[in-house]
């Protein structure tokens, strides 16, 4: 794997979304309080958002509402920190995926893993458009199930016998086909693998990178606007730097005995 490519891929990257970001202006937060199921009540609409999604919750309704609440809002800015056991249904997993990625466009998403992630918890946390996780965190993806044959009943879906595979095992395959948009699955199968491993992977965002990407941009802004300024409006006393020709030829000395 190229690392220096990759580094330079995200930095591209990062800094297409600092350009971004520097457009749409300061964003403040506004963190949601989930007071029942299916009912978000935030203190605000402001345009950046905090959620907290417990991964011990069962009821697939209950988290489905969780983020349905948080993305009706609409904010310029979403933050989703994953607390919990850190692992999922894969059924839920995907359906929790699905929502993420239907989500509005004008919506950025950050992801926050407060916990370590196993399979579906995973993908959850890629479906970010920025994602971090705790110094000592780690993900793990589990080894891939072998693949069972076709049922051989005509179809051109790659319909399976029921008894050839269990449910959960097709869950976790379609797991893995998201997963591997991001991340290379043959090759991290059976792995856990920790944050150093992530960044050089290019999926993990370290904020001290970014915080000084941004620095970066925006004195880089400031200079090429100064520079911009400064040749449409030149100093008017420059006109004032230069004598006149007339003056600044010297006058030729009058002859001896010319009168």
């Amino acid at each position: 794997m190229n690392t220096t490519l990759t580094q330079c891929l995200r930095a591209a990257l990062k800094l297409i979304r600092l350009q971004n970001k520097a457009q749409q202006g300061p964003a403040t937060q506004t963190e949601f309080h989930f007071d029942s199921p299916t009912t978000a009540s935030p203190l605000l609409r402001e345009s950046h958002a905090k959620v907290h999604l417990n991964l011990a919750e069962k009821d697939p309704a209950r988290l489905l509402a969780i983020l349905e609440g948080a993305l009706a809002n609409a904010p310029q800015d979403l933050t989703i920190e994953l607390i919990g056991p850190g692992i999922l249904l894969h059924d839920n997993a995907l359906m929790l995926f699905e929502e993420l990625r239907n989500r509005e466009s004008q919506t950025r998403l950050h992801i926050r893993a407060r916990t370590c992630l196993i399979d579906g918890a995973v993908l959850l946390w890629l479906a970010g458009d920025t994602r971090s996780m705790r110094p000592d965190g780690w993900i793990q993806i589990s080894a891939l199930p072998l693949a069972p044959q076709s049922s051989g009943g005509g179809f051109h879906d790659g319909s399976i016998l029921i008894e050839d595979e269990e449910p959960a095992h097709t869950d976790l395959r379609s797991i893995h086909r998201h997963i591997n948009e991001w991340l290379p699955v043959h090759e991290i199968a059976g792995l856990r693998l920790f944050e150093k491993d992530l960044r050089e992977l290019g999926v993990l965002d370290d904020e001290e990178t970014s915080n000084h990407l941004t620095a970066l941009f925006h004195a880089e802004v400031t200079n090429s606007a100064s520079a911009e300024q400064a040749v449409q409006c030149p100093n008017k006393d420059n006109s004032r730097t230069s004598p006149p020709v007339s003056q600044s030829r010297p006058q030729n000395p009058t002859a001896p005995g010319a009168a």
